[in-house]
């Protein structure tokens, strides 16, 4: 059975669970919670090691056939082209849809902060280069960088070097195997995951004040996934038919809706990169790894709707076309900072447009917070898709695509 199928089933028997059974002094959703943490922990738990073997590796084949530095500019190309397209469509069509205001809700938070340029430096180049490996698991960059440093240095002397490309070559086999037991796993016990989010949903006080702005969000996402997406990929791509890769990429989006965190869901992508898309090692190494970084379309186009009816909600008074481009141009620019914190990106970058904006809207974010794990998760399943078709493009334009059969997607 295709691991999607098995996600779908998992998600619909979660969501009846989270939707139908007791919860008898909160105990049931308290219980569900907990094992959701321990679930996205086992996920991610791969992730680290399959990307740095993958990547130095995928930069060393790059570096062999000189396509390094086309396959990175593309890759950052792309991520900021998405991240535009996302904030500009997603600024317009929350103007026309126009979700009604939410009632003020006074509370106190300490802004989350972003972490300081010394703080992102230090975490690259640490005094001891061994503290890379051994770090928290919460950030991704320093281990990519290392990743990459190796990468280029590998292609001075193939003969010197020869044996360490082989032991990276096996050990890159041995992480993707053990990452495809784990996605197994994973794909049945999201039923916990869905279960989970169900409850918080259910749980949450006066939800019905927000379903305007869900169903706003996730009007837009799915033009944007349905329509504009496909159509640029179609023009983009030499004509080929972009619903293949959406179909591909189906259970990797599936996982970051249930989770709402990026690194789990990225170790799903992992797992269909090649198989599904079409996308060998040297290209979804690099290009995986840098979306799950910087590339998070989902979360800027989230942020601009949500900071719009917030400032709605706050003020009487119209938005004007410069309050307009600022919250366009922050969402923006907020969402390529958001890697070190893979499942609260929407929050983050919230919290930080608030605080920037002042005006007495320091907590504004708060009004959201009932809803604030949905629209986490609407966000990833968003940079997936995002993710998975930019990919499948850039392998495409450096002649590197093998167009897999759907009956053989896994």
């Amino acid at each position: 059975m295709k691991i999607w199928i098995k996600l779908f089933a998992a998600t619909v028997i979660g969501i009846l669970l989270g939707l139908f059974l007791p919860n008898t002094e909160g105990k049931t959703s308290e219980v569900f919670f907990q094992l959701s943490g321990y679930l996205i922990r086992v996920g991610r738990f791969i992730l680290f090691p399959l990307v740095f073997f993958s990547l130095s590796l995928g930069v060393y084949e790059l570096q062999m056939e000189k396509k390094t530095l086309k396959v990175y500019f593309r890759t950052f190309l792309y991520i900021v082209i998405s991240s535009a397209l996302a904030v500009i469509f997603g600024t317009l069509m929350v103007f026309l849809l126009s979700p009604q205001r939410i009632p003020i809700i006074i509370k106190q938070q300490e802004v989350i902060g972003f972490p300081t340029l010394r703080e992102v430096i230090h975490s690259l180049f640490p005094t001891n280069l061994f503290n890379v490996i051994v770090s928290s698991g919460d950030y991704l960059l320093p281990i990519a960088f290392f990743a990459f440093f190796l990468g280029i240095n590998l292609s001075f002397d193939k003969t010197v070097t020869r044996p360490v490309t082989h032991l990276l070559e096996a050990l890159s086999r041995v992480f993707e195997h053990m990452n495809s037991l784990i996605m197994e796993i994973i794909s049945l016990a999201s039923i916990i995951l869905a279960a989970n989010m169900t409850f918080q949903l259910r749980l949450a006080e006066e939800i019905s004040l927000f379903i305007q702005l869900v169903v706003t969000i996730t009007a837009i996402i799915l033009i944007l996934v349905l329509g504009i997406y496909p159509l640029l990929f179609y023009l983009f791509s030499g004509k080929s038919n972009p619903y293949k890769g959406l179909y591909g990429s189906l259970a990797p989006a599936l996982t970051g809706l249930v989770s709402g965190d990026t690194y789990f869901s990225i170790t799903m992508l992992f797992r269909h990169g090649r198989e599904n898309l079409g996308i060998p090692r040297k290209v979804n190494s690099t290009t995986f790894t840098a979306f799950a970084l910087f590339g998070k379309a989902g979360t800027a186009l989230v942020t601009a709707v949500s900071f719009i009816v917030i400032l709605k909600s706050y003020s009487s008074l119209g938005i004007t076309i410069s309050q307009i481009l600022w919250i366009s141009l922050f969402s923006f620019l907020f969402s390529f900072i958001t890697g070190p914190f893979p499942g609260t990106g929407v929050l983050i970058t919230l919290s930080a447009l608030c605080g920037l904006y002042g005006k007495g809207l320091e907590e504004g974010y708060l009004i959201l917070q009932p809803i604030l794990p949905l629209l986490i998760s609407l966000s990833v399943f968003l940079d997936i898709i995002t993710t998975s078709l930019v990919s499948v493009l850039i392998t495409k334009h450096e002649g590197l695509f093998k167009d897999p059969p759907p009956e053989d997607f896994v």
